[in-house]
């Protein structure tokens, strides 16, 4: 192919990607208006540069255009790298056949969020016909390649670094991907896509396993954890049969049955909160999903419901080391949204709370050392009751003091973790030393450890004390290694 071929295949190209930016639905959610004018500013200038070429105006070209060209290159390039820092990208090299095809795996099309909740062959026609346009505008703007325009000129830009991968995604989202770029025509894959999406779930839900449940002005978002503290389920040693209670339950929500809440509790490093990261790490792969809820969100807990229903995935909304004052705000809140408001909980919804104590709410006041009422309603004074009533006496306080402890009552499981004894956190120490790669004689890594644990004054010995010594220990070792 001539130069001048290529030029003319080029400006037929930008041509067909300026009218495929015009053809994009209002609800395609494939490009953002921040990022649509960049391209079309870069598309004419390409067409600009292309049609010179084509007058045999090169020289002038180079001269005037190439760099006015790179610029608005790189400002569109700009506008996809901040898609990729915003959570709009799943790996490899910044380009716009990339981002479209993440974008496209992500679901926001009306189509693909209707696909989620319901098999396609019940999704109205309608919205499988406009996916098809959209999937047809969408392969023109992916198909070129703008380097060669850069090329074509005599002008490199620079390379685009790639960008690290973004969460997990099952191997048929990748088999698909590699379809779409093998394509020629992209409508031919919308029902594909929509099966996908009816099985996996849509965008951050099907690639991370836990999120954190923040505001953003007045509306409840659910942010991804990028980097999630995974540890394996078969790590955990001692209190097995109550492990495997709170497992039952975990895969019943995930058979679609309606599990149970669960308070986990138990004294402090006794892997509460390392359960829960291993159970949704244990299912993963068939769905589960963690949600971390801080206190100061709580307020949020209302509009939860509302994200996650209808969803494909399973959430496990943790609550981490709850312990509430009484007369706190945030325990009728907790309570009702927990069970007794009148939306229903959803059913692919649970929540997993873990405290030092079993009884969530301080139970200071249980025995009340005001005056009886027999006492205040007898009409002979005594030298216990002078016939006037106390001021701190409050008729209904062992009443008030039962609705508080009602929050406990919304967790049906409670699961007590304890600490292991001394032949299992002995074993602890030698499993993890032995996966760190330490392989010192038994006797002396587990005096090593003792002497640790007493001069840092570790008086309760759980899996947190084992790993915290095996991390100091580490490089202590490998140094006397070498």
């Amino acid at each position: 192919m001539t130069k001048r071929e290529e030029t003319l295949k080029i400006a037929g190209q930008v041509e067909a990607m300026l009218a495929a930016l015009d053809r994009l639905s209002a609800f395609s959610r494939l490009l953002k208006p921040a990022e649509v004018e960049p391209l079309r500013s870069l598309l004419r200038c390409a067409d600009a540069c292309a049609d010179r070429l084509v007058a045999g105006k090169q020289a002038q070209c180079a001269a005037d255009e190439a760099d006015e060209l790179i610029a608005r290159h790189q400002r569109c390039s700009d506008a996809l790298l901040a898609a990729a820092l915003n959570g709009d990208w799943g790996g490899g090299a910044p380009d716009l056949q990339g981002l479209l095809l993440n974008r496209l795996l992500d679901g926001r099309h009306l189509f693909l969020r209707a696909c989620e909740k319901q098999s396609l062959v019940d999704t109205p026609a309608a919205l499988h016909q406009v996916m098809c346009r959209d999937l047809q505008s969408a392969a023109v703007l992916a198909r070129p390649r703008w380097g060669i325009w850069l090329r074509l000129i005599g002008r490199d830009a620079e390379p685009l670094a790639p960008m690290p991968g973004d969460g997990v995604e099952p191997a048929a989202v990748d088999q698909l991907k590699e379809r779409f770029v093998r394509s020629e025509d992209w409508t031919g894959l919308a029902r594909e896509l929509g099966c996908l999406i009816h099985e996996y779930g849509r965008g951050s839900l099907r690639r991370f396993p836990a999120f954190r449940l923040v505001g953003r002005g007045d509306k409840p978002v659910l942010e991804p954890i990028r980097h999630f503290a995974q540890f394996p389920l078969g790590w955990l040693e001692g209190n097995r049969a109550r492990i495997q209670v709170l497992e039952k339950n975990t895969r019943h929500l995930l058979a679609g049955y309606r599990a149970h809440n669960a308070l986990i509790w138990g004294p402090r490093g006794g892997g509460k909160s390392t359960l829960i990261r291993a159970l949704i790490g244990q299912f993963f792969d068939r769905g589960l999903r963690a949600i971390e809820i801080n206190l100061s969100c709580y307020h949020l807990l209302p509009d939860l419901f509302a994200l996650v229903r209808g969803r494909r995935q399973c959430f496990v909304g943790v609550l981490d080391n709850v312990s509430l004052s009484r007369g706190d705000n945030s325990l009728h809140l907790l309570s009702r949204v927990l069970d007794g408001g009148l939306e229903a909980c959803p059913d692919n919804l649970v929540f997993y709370a873990t405290s030092n104590y079993k009884d969530l709410v301080d139970r200071e006041g249980e025995r009340p050392q005001g005056l009886g009422q027999m006492q205040l309603d007898d009409r002979r004074p005594n030298r216990v009751n002078q016939g006037i009533q106390a001021e701190f006496y409050d008729p209904q306080q062992l009443q008030r003091l039962d609705q508080e402890r009602a929050l406990d009552d919304r967790f049906a499981l409670k699961i007590f973790l304890d600490l292991p004894s001394r032949q299992q956190y002995h074993s602890m120490v030698l499993s993890y030393a032995r996966r760190a790669g330490i392989d010192l004689p038994e006797e002396e890594l587990l005096a090593a450890f003792e002497v640790w644990r007493m001069r840092h004054n570790h008086d309760l010995v759980g899996g947190r004390t084992a790993r915290d010594f095996i991390v100091a220990y580490l490089p202590q070792y490998l140094l006397g290694k070498d």
